[in-house]
Protein backbone atom coordinates (compact mmCIF):
# COMPACT_ATOMS: atom_id res chain seq x y z
CA UNK A 1 0.00 0.00 0.00
CA UNK A 2 0.96 3.70 -0.76
CA UNK A 3 2.57 5.46 2.01
CA UNK A 4 0.25 8.15 1.24
CA UNK A 5 -3.60 8.39 1.68
CA UNK A 6 -4.13 9.75 -1.93
CA UNK A 7 -7.79 9.28 -1.88
CA UNK A 8 -7.91 11.57 1.67
CA UNK A 9 -6.19 14.61 -0.47
CA UNK A 10 -7.99 13.64 -3.58
CA UNK A 11 -11.34 14.10 -1.76
CA UNK A 12 -10.24 16.57 0.21
CA UNK A 13 -9.66 18.73 -2.69
CA UNK A 14 -12.94 18.34 -4.49
CA UNK A 15 -15.15 18.77 -1.32
CA UNK A 16 -13.28 22.46 -1.31
CA UNK A 17 -13.52 23.13 -5.23
CA UNK A 18 -17.53 22.09 -4.96
CA UNK A 19 -18.18 24.34 -1.42
CA UNK A 20 -16.31 26.61 -2.79
CA UNK A 21 -18.13 27.02 -6.34
CA UNK A 22 -21.38 26.64 -4.04
CA UNK A 23 -20.14 29.90 -2.36
CA UNK A 24 -19.45 31.89 -5.82
CA UNK A 25 -22.96 30.99 -7.27
CA UNK A 26 -24.73 31.94 -3.56
CA UNK A 27 -22.94 35.54 -3.96
CA UNK A 28 -22.28 36.46 -7.22
CA UNK A 29 -24.67 33.65 -9.44
CA UNK A 30 -28.41 35.09 -8.46
CA UNK A 31 -29.35 34.72 -12.62
CA UNK A 32 -27.75 31.37 -12.79
CA UNK A 33 -30.72 29.23 -13.71
CA UNK A 34 -31.80 26.41 -10.86
CA UNK A 35 -29.39 28.54 -8.44
CA UNK A 36 -30.53 27.02 -5.39
CA UNK A 37 -30.36 23.56 -6.61
CA UNK A 38 -27.59 23.56 -7.66
CA UNK A 39 -26.03 25.04 -4.43
CA UNK A 40 -27.76 22.48 -2.78
CA UNK A 41 -26.37 19.79 -4.86
CA UNK A 42 -22.99 21.20 -4.31
CA UNK A 43 -22.69 21.52 -0.56
CA UNK A 44 -24.49 17.62 -0.57
CA UNK A 45 -21.97 16.36 -2.74
CA UNK A 46 -18.93 18.38 -0.79
CA UNK A 47 -20.36 17.18 2.63
CA UNK A 48 -20.73 13.46 1.39
CA UNK A 49 -16.88 13.69 0.42
CA UNK A 50 -15.98 15.24 3.33
CA UNK A 51 -18.20 12.56 5.81
CA UNK A 52 -16.71 9.82 3.23
CA UNK A 53 -13.09 11.36 3.85
CA UNK A 54 -13.91 10.94 7.90
CA UNK A 55 -14.93 7.35 7.50
CA UNK A 56 -12.58 6.11 5.18
CA UNK A 57 -13.96 2.63 4.42
CA UNK A 58 -11.33 -0.25 3.49
CA UNK A 59 -14.17 -2.23 1.19
CA UNK A 60 -17.01 -2.28 -0.41
CA UNK A 61 -19.28 0.35 -2.76
CA UNK A 62 -18.33 3.41 -0.64
CA UNK A 63 -14.20 2.70 -0.80
CA UNK A 64 -15.00 2.48 -4.28
CA UNK A 65 -16.28 5.59 -5.17
CA UNK A 66 -13.58 7.74 -2.53
CA UNK A 67 -10.93 6.25 -4.45
CA UNK A 68 -13.03 6.85 -7.85
CA UNK A 69 -15.18 10.11 -7.65
CA UNK A 70 -13.19 12.65 -8.86
CA UNK A 71 -12.61 10.64 -11.88
CA UNK A 72 -16.36 10.57 -12.15
CA UNK A 73 -17.11 14.13 -12.16
CA UNK A 74 -15.16 15.36 -13.80
CA UNK A 75 -17.01 15.74 -17.29
CA UNK A 76 -20.07 16.98 -14.91
CA UNK A 77 -17.89 19.74 -13.49
CA UNK A 78 -16.35 20.61 -16.71
CA UNK A 79 -19.47 21.22 -18.36
CA UNK A 80 -21.21 23.06 -15.50
CA UNK A 81 -18.67 25.63 -16.49
CA UNK A 82 -21.01 26.45 -19.76
CA UNK A 83 -23.68 27.24 -17.64
CA UNK A 84 -21.48 29.22 -15.17
CA UNK A 85 -19.03 31.04 -16.69
CA UNK A 86 -21.32 33.77 -18.25
CA UNK A 87 -22.78 35.12 -14.36
CA UNK A 88 -19.61 34.76 -12.85
CA UNK A 89 -16.48 34.93 -15.54
CA UNK A 90 -15.23 38.09 -16.84
CA UNK A 91 -14.32 37.56 -20.56
CA UNK A 92 -12.06 40.28 -21.16
CA UNK A 93 -9.35 37.34 -22.54
CA UNK A 94 -11.39 36.12 -24.94
CA UNK A 95 -10.81 38.92 -26.85
CA UNK A 96 -7.03 38.93 -25.68
CA UNK A 97 -5.61 35.57 -26.17
CA UNK A 98 -6.36 35.42 -29.97
CA UNK A 99 -4.48 39.08 -30.07
CA UNK A 100 -1.34 37.52 -28.27
CA UNK A 101 -1.69 34.29 -30.21
CA UNK A 102 -1.57 36.70 -34.03
CA UNK A 103 0.92 38.65 -32.17
CA UNK A 104 3.51 35.75 -31.19
CA UNK A 105 2.83 33.06 -34.70
CA UNK A 106 2.00 36.12 -37.46
CA UNK A 107 -1.35 34.48 -37.39
CA UNK A 108 -3.59 32.05 -35.76
CA UNK A 109 -2.17 28.66 -36.27
CA UNK A 110 -5.33 27.49 -35.27
CA UNK A 111 -6.60 28.40 -38.50
CA UNK A 112 -4.09 27.67 -40.55
CA UNK A 113 -2.53 24.57 -39.61
CA UNK A 114 -5.80 22.66 -40.97
CA UNK A 115 -5.50 24.59 -43.87
CA UNK A 116 -1.94 24.27 -44.92
CA UNK A 117 -1.77 20.30 -43.66
CA UNK A 118 -5.40 19.46 -45.25
CA UNK A 119 -4.41 15.94 -45.50
CA UNK A 120 -7.15 13.26 -44.30
CA UNK A 121 -5.10 10.59 -42.92
CA UNK A 122 -3.38 13.19 -40.56
CA UNK A 123 -6.94 14.89 -39.41
CA UNK A 124 -8.30 11.99 -38.90
CA UNK A 125 -5.28 10.48 -36.76
CA UNK A 126 -4.95 13.45 -35.13
CA UNK A 127 -8.56 13.62 -34.32
CA UNK A 128 -8.74 9.80 -32.90
CA UNK A 129 -5.69 11.17 -30.71
CA UNK A 130 -8.07 14.06 -29.17
CA UNK A 131 -10.69 11.57 -28.77
CA UNK A 132 -8.94 8.91 -27.23
CA UNK A 133 -7.64 11.39 -24.80
CA UNK A 134 -11.32 10.32 -22.39
CA UNK A 135 -10.82 6.60 -22.74
CA UNK A 136 -7.06 6.43 -22.12
CA UNK A 137 -6.86 8.17 -18.84
CA UNK A 138 -9.85 6.07 -17.32
CA UNK A 139 -8.39 2.77 -19.05
CA UNK A 140 -4.87 3.38 -17.52
CA UNK A 141 -6.55 4.00 -14.12
CA UNK A 142 -8.63 1.42 -13.72
CA UNK A 143 -5.31 -1.09 -14.75
CA UNK A 144 -3.25 0.36 -12.43
CA UNK A 145 -5.96 0.06 -9.45
CA UNK A 146 -6.92 -3.33 -10.45
CA UNK A 147 -3.37 -4.73 -10.71
CA UNK A 148 -2.60 -3.41 -7.23
CA UNK A 149 -0.29 0.36 -8.50
CA UNK A 150 -2.16 1.68 -5.91
CA UNK A 151 0.61 4.41 -5.50
CA UNK A 152 0.84 5.20 -9.14
CA UNK A 153 -3.58 5.28 -9.24
CA UNK A 154 -3.80 7.78 -6.24
CA UNK A 155 -0.95 9.43 -7.67
CA UNK A 156 -2.56 10.51 -10.99
CA UNK A 157 -5.74 11.17 -9.35
CA UNK A 158 -4.49 13.39 -7.01
CA UNK A 159 -2.78 15.71 -9.55
CA UNK A 160 -5.49 15.06 -12.48
CA UNK A 161 -8.15 16.83 -9.58
CA UNK A 162 -5.28 19.28 -8.80
CA UNK A 163 -4.64 20.73 -12.44
CA UNK A 164 -8.20 20.00 -13.64
CA UNK A 165 -10.30 21.49 -10.91
CA UNK A 166 -7.55 24.32 -10.91
CA UNK A 167 -8.85 24.94 -14.39
CA UNK A 168 -12.44 24.59 -14.08
CA UNK A 169 -11.83 27.36 -10.93
CA UNK A 170 -10.14 29.81 -13.96
CA UNK A 171 -12.90 28.60 -16.13
CA UNK A 172 -15.42 30.07 -14.47
CA UNK A 173 -13.47 33.58 -13.16
CA UNK A 174 -12.03 34.21 -16.54
CA UNK A 175 -13.51 32.40 -19.04
CA UNK A 176 -12.11 32.09 -22.71
CA UNK A 177 -14.05 31.15 -25.68
CA UNK A 178 -12.16 28.65 -27.80
CA UNK A 179 -11.82 28.67 -31.72
CA UNK A 180 -14.30 25.97 -31.90
CA UNK A 181 -16.99 28.77 -31.24
CA UNK A 182 -15.54 31.50 -32.98
CA UNK A 183 -13.90 30.63 -36.00
CA UNK A 184 -15.55 28.38 -39.24
CA UNK A 185 -15.85 25.18 -38.57
CA UNK A 186 -13.74 22.97 -40.60
CA UNK A 187 -14.95 21.68 -43.85
CA UNK A 188 -14.35 19.36 -47.04
CA UNK A 189 -12.13 17.67 -47.32
CA UNK A 190 -11.43 17.05 -43.75
CA UNK A 191 -14.97 16.38 -43.05
CA UNK A 192 -17.02 13.72 -43.85
CA UNK A 193 -14.54 11.21 -42.19
CA UNK A 194 -15.18 8.79 -39.43
CA UNK A 195 -12.58 10.37 -36.40
CA UNK A 196 -13.21 14.06 -37.45
CA UNK A 197 -16.96 13.71 -37.44
CA UNK A 198 -16.89 11.59 -34.48
CA UNK A 199 -14.68 14.43 -32.36
CA UNK A 200 -16.60 17.54 -33.53
CA UNK A 201 -19.84 15.78 -32.35
CA UNK A 202 -18.40 14.84 -28.75
CA UNK A 203 -17.22 18.42 -28.86
CA UNK A 204 -20.28 19.88 -29.74
CA UNK A 205 -21.96 18.05 -26.88
CA UNK A 206 -19.72 17.27 -24.30
CA UNK A 207 -17.46 21.05 -24.59
CA UNK A 208 -18.25 23.85 -22.55
CA UNK A 209 -18.25 27.72 -23.76
CA UNK A 210 -15.47 29.65 -21.52
CA UNK A 211 -13.04 26.10 -20.67
CA UNK A 212 -10.16 26.74 -23.31
CA UNK A 213 -7.25 28.58 -21.61
CA UNK A 214 -5.85 26.96 -19.67
CA UNK A 215 -6.35 23.82 -22.27
CA UNK A 216 -7.70 20.84 -19.62
CA UNK A 217 -7.41 18.12 -22.51
CA UNK A 218 -3.74 19.08 -22.19
CA UNK A 219 -3.30 19.42 -18.77
CA UNK A 220 -4.64 16.30 -18.31
CA UNK A 221 -2.93 13.74 -21.23
CA UNK A 222 0.74 15.64 -19.51
CA UNK A 223 0.06 14.48 -16.23
CA UNK A 224 -0.60 10.84 -16.88
CA UNK A 225 2.38 10.65 -18.99
CA UNK A 226 4.62 12.13 -16.04
CA UNK A 227 2.56 9.72 -14.07
CA UNK A 228 3.25 6.52 -16.20
CA UNK A 229 7.50 7.98 -17.09
CA UNK A 230 7.79 7.83 -12.41
CA UNK A 231 5.63 4.69 -12.18
CA UNK A 232 5.94 2.49 -15.17
CA UNK A 233 8.83 3.89 -17.52
CA UNK A 234 7.73 1.15 -20.22
CA UNK A 235 4.26 2.46 -20.74
CA UNK A 236 5.00 5.98 -20.57
CA UNK A 237 7.30 5.24 -24.23
CA UNK A 238 3.91 5.08 -25.81
CA UNK A 239 1.93 7.40 -23.98
CA UNK A 240 4.61 10.84 -24.67
CA UNK A 241 3.64 10.69 -28.62
CA UNK A 242 0.12 10.23 -27.67
CA UNK A 243 0.16 13.02 -25.43
CA UNK A 244 2.48 15.43 -28.27
CA UNK A 245 -0.52 14.36 -30.46
CA UNK A 246 -2.86 15.53 -28.31
CA UNK A 247 -1.56 19.00 -28.31
CA UNK A 248 -1.34 18.95 -31.67
CA UNK A 249 -4.77 17.67 -32.26
CA UNK A 250 -5.97 20.67 -30.20
CA UNK A 251 -4.59 22.98 -32.24
CA UNK A 252 -5.45 21.13 -35.81
CA UNK A 253 -8.67 20.80 -34.87
CA UNK A 254 -9.67 24.13 -33.46
CA UNK A 255 -10.81 23.46 -30.28
CA UNK A 256 -7.79 25.39 -28.48
CA UNK A 257 -5.27 28.14 -29.49
CA UNK A 258 -1.58 27.23 -29.07
CA UNK A 259 -1.78 29.65 -25.99
CA UNK A 260 -3.85 27.30 -24.41
CA UNK A 261 -2.25 24.08 -25.09
CA UNK A 262 1.06 25.49 -23.61
CA UNK A 263 -0.58 26.66 -20.71
CA UNK A 264 -2.21 23.33 -20.09
CA UNK A 265 1.23 21.69 -20.23
CA UNK A 266 3.23 24.13 -18.44
CA UNK A 267 0.48 24.06 -15.62
CA UNK A 268 0.95 20.61 -15.09
CA UNK A 269 4.46 20.37 -15.28
CA UNK A 270 4.44 23.04 -12.18
CA UNK A 271 1.92 20.82 -10.40
CA UNK A 272 3.77 17.47 -10.99
CA UNK A 273 7.07 19.34 -10.76
CA UNK A 274 5.38 21.19 -6.80
CA UNK A 275 4.29 17.72 -5.90
CA UNK A 276 7.99 15.58 -6.36
CA UNK A 277 9.65 18.44 -4.84
CA UNK A 278 7.32 18.19 -1.44
CA UNK A 279 7.06 14.51 -1.87
CA UNK A 280 11.25 13.95 -2.04
CA UNK A 281 11.21 17.02 0.69
CA UNK A 282 9.01 15.16 3.03
CA UNK A 283 10.16 11.47 1.76
CA UNK A 284 6.97 10.07 2.34
CA UNK A 285 6.82 8.50 -1.12
CA UNK A 286 9.13 5.81 -2.99
CA UNK A 287 7.31 4.63 -6.25
CA UNK A 288 8.35 0.94 -7.56
CA UNK A 289 9.17 1.20 -10.94
CA UNK A 290 8.59 -1.95 -13.93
Amino acid sequence: MPSVDFARWTTTLTASYLAITAALIAIFGSTVPERFWLIAVHLTLSGSLLILNRARPSAGILHVIRDWHALLLFPFLFKEVELLAPVLGDWRLTAAIPAWESALFAGQPSLYLSERLAFVPLSEYLHFCYLSYVIVIPSLAAYWYVSGRLAAFGELLLLLSTVLLASYLFFLLLPVDSPYYLSQRLGPPLSGHFFFDLAHQVSARGGARGGAFPSAHVSGAVVVSLVAWRHQRRLAYLLVPFTVSVMIATVYGRFHYVLDTLAGAALAIAVVTAYRYLSAASRLIQPARS
